[in-house]
C-alpha cells in the first residue's frame, strides 16, 4: 500500500477569529450610486441547507459568497438587512428549534448573545422580527443582487409585512462586483494561508506519485493532505489529468483512470480558508524525470509564465500580458519547429491557439473564478479589458501547451492552415498530453507577490521525486 505523505504537519487548532466584513458594507456604500438621503436598506438572504437525494443526510455546506462577504457566516439560513442611512447591520438568525426531536439531530438552540460575538454586526434579530424591522426603518428602496431568488425574497416581505417599498437588483451588484476585486490585507491572508496550505499538498502529490495509480487515488491524497495543513474544504473539485487526458481542461479523475508510464501528470487543484480560495496548477512526470519532449513542453510554458510574471505591476493592462504569453508561445514553437512561418502571421491567425485555448488567468477570492474587473450586467462580459491591474488584485497566472487530438485536427486540417504546422516535428510531442503551470499571485504597489509556494522548476521536481521514493 501507498505510505502516508512524509513532512506534513498538522496546524494546531485556534479560535475562530471574527472577520471586520463591516469593512466590506462600507466599502461596497461608498461604490453604490444611489440617493443615500433617503430610508433605504440592503436585504441579502443566505444559503439554505440541502440534503442528499432521498435522504436526511446534509450536503456539506458552503456559503453563498456574496453573502459571506457581506457577514462573514458560514452557517445555513441566516438573512442581513443593513440600514444605510445609519451603517446599521442587523443579522436574522433562522427559526429556533422548535421540538426535542431537532435538538438531539441538530444541537441545542442558537444562542443570540454568542453570535453578536462571532460576527461583525450590530444586531442580532429572530427571523419572526423582520417584517417589524422592516416597518420601523420604513425605507424607501431595498437593494437585492440580480438574482431572481433574492428577489423573490425581498418580494415576500412586502407581502409578509403589508409593506410598500421598491425593488433595485441593479446597484448592489455593480457595487458588491466592484468591491470584491480589490481585497483587504486580512483577505489576503486568508488567500496566503490556503495557498500555503494547498502548495504542501501538491508537494505531497509528487512524492507519493506513481505509474499505476489512478488519477482519483491523487485527487482524495490532495483532499488529505490539505486537511493535515488546516485546509478542510476545497475551492474547487480536483483536476487530475494524466498523458493525453492533460489536454483536457477540466477532466475530471476517475478512480477506473490509471496514470501511464512515462507521462506527465496534471494537477489543478486548491484550497479554501474560511471560504478564500486557491488556485494551483502543477505539472511533474510521474516516475520523477522529464523525458526530453516533455522537458521542452514545459520550460515552454515556465518561460511563458515568467515574462508576464516580470511585467506584473499597477498600471498593466490585463490584455497585454495575455498577447505577451501568446507571442513567447508562438516564438517557442516556431524555434523548435512545430510552428512554420513568420511570427506575426501566425499570431494574426490565432494558430497558437490550436495549443493554448484559455486565457492567462482570472481574479480570484471567494469564489476561484471571481467576480469584478467586467461589466457585471454586460450580456458578454470580459475580463479587465480596457482596465489596468490595481494593487491589492488576486490574480492567477496560468499558461499553458496542451496537444488535443481533437483540437489539432481541427486547426491542421482547415483549409489554408496547413502549410504552418510541420506534423513530423508534431507527432513528436502529442504523447505529452498538456502543460499548465498556475499560480495565484496579488499586485503590490511596486510588482507582486506569488502567493503560491509549490515548486515549478524542473531541476526542484525531479529533486523532490528522487529524494521520496515510495515503498509498498
Amino acid at each position: 500500500m501507498t505510505p502516508h505523505p512524509i513532512n506534513l504537519i498538522p496546524l494546531l487548532p485556534h479560535k475562530k477569529p471574527i472577520l471586520p466584513t463591516k469593512q466590506h458594507y462600507l466599502k461596497i456604500k461608498k461604490l453604490m450610486k444611489i440617493d443615500q438621503s433617503k430610508p433605504c436598506v440592503i436585504y441579502m438572504k443566505g444559503k439554505s441547507e440541502a440534503t442528499r437525494d432521498d435522504t436526511d443526510i446534509g450536503l456539506e455546506f458552503r456559503q453563498e459568497s456574496y453573502f459571506f462577504y457581506l457577514t462573514g457566516i458560514d452557517e445555513p439560513n441566516f438573512q442581513v438587512i443593513i440600514d444605510i442611512q445609519e451603517d446599521k447591520i442587523y443579522l436574522i438568525a433562522p427559526s429556533d428549534i422548535s421540538n426535542e426531536d431537532d435538538v438531539i439531530w441538530k444541537g441545542p438552540k442558537i444562542n443570540m448573545t454568542e453570535l453578536l460575538e462571532r460576527y461583525d454586526v450590530d444586531e442580532i434579530l429572530a427571523e419572526s422580527e423582520i417584517s417589524q424591522l422592516l416597518a420601523k426603518l420604513n425605507p424607501t428602496t431595498v437593494y437585492v443582487l440580480k438574482n431572481k431568488t433574492q428577489y423573490i425574497n425581498a418580494f415576500n416581505l412586502i407581502s409578509s409585512g403589508n409593506l410598500r417599498f421598491d425593488i433595485d437588483n441593479q446597484q448592489l451588484l455593480r457595487a458588491m462586483d466592484e468591491a470584491r476585486l480589490t481585497k483587504f490585507q486580512w483577505e489576503i491572508e486568508m488567500i496566503r494561508q490556503a495557498a500555503q496550505g494547498s502548495s504542501e499538498a501538491h508537494v505531497a502529490l509528487m512524492k507519493q506519485c506513481q505509474p499505476g495509480m489512478t488519477e482519483a487515488h491523487l485527487a482524495a491524497l490532495f483532499r488529505w493532505s490539505c486537511a493535515l495543513n488546516g485546509i478542510y474544504k476545497q475551492a474547487y473539485l480536483p483536476i487530475v489529468a494524466s498523458g493525453p487526458r492533460a489536454s483536457i481542461l477540466h477532466h475530471a479523475p476517475r478512480y477506473d483512470q490509471h496514470i501511464p508510464t512515462n507521462s506527465l501528470v496534471l494537477v489543478d487543484a486548491g484550497g479554501e480558508k474560511l471560504c478564500y480560495g486557491s488556485d494551483i496548477t502543477r505539472t511533474f512526470p510521474v516516475q520523477g524525470v522529464f523525458s526530453t519532449e516533455a522537458r521542452v513542453v514545459y520550460s515552454i510554458v515556465l518561460k511563458m509564465q515568467k515574462v508576464v510574471l516580470s511585467r506584473l505591476k499597477p498600471g498593466v493592462y490585463w490584455e497585454d500580458m495575455q498577447q505577451l504569453a501568446i507571442e513567447v508561445l508562438c516564438k517557442e514553437l516556431v524555434r523548435i519547429g512545430i510552428l512554420v512561418g513568420d511570427i506575426n502571421l501566425l499570431i494574426e491567425q490565432n494558430v497558437p491557439c490550436a495549443f493554448y485555448y484559455h486565457g492567462l488567468g482570472h481574479t480570484l477570492g471567494l469564489d476561484v473564478h471571481d467576480v469584478g474587473g467586467k461589466d457585471t450586467l454586460s450580456d458578454n462580459p470580459q475580463f479587465l479589458l480596457g482596465r489596468p491591474l490595481e494593487t491589492n488584485m488576486v490574480l492567477t497566472v496560468e499558461p499553458g501547451l496542451y496537444f488535443n487530438d481533437s483540437m489539432l485536427s481541427i486547426w491542421t486540417e482547415y483549409p489554408g492552415y496547413q502549410d504552418f504546422f510541420n506534423m513530423d516535428v508534431l507527432d513528436q510531442y502529442r504523447s505529452i498530453g498538456g502543460v499548465r503551470i498556475e499560480d495565484t499571485v496579488v499586485i503590490t504597489q511596486d510588482g507582486y507577490e506569488n502567493l503560491t509556494k509549490a515548486p515549478k522548476e524542473i531541476d526542484e521536481i525531479e529533486a523532490i521525486m528522487k529524494k521520496y521514493t515510495p515503498t509498498c
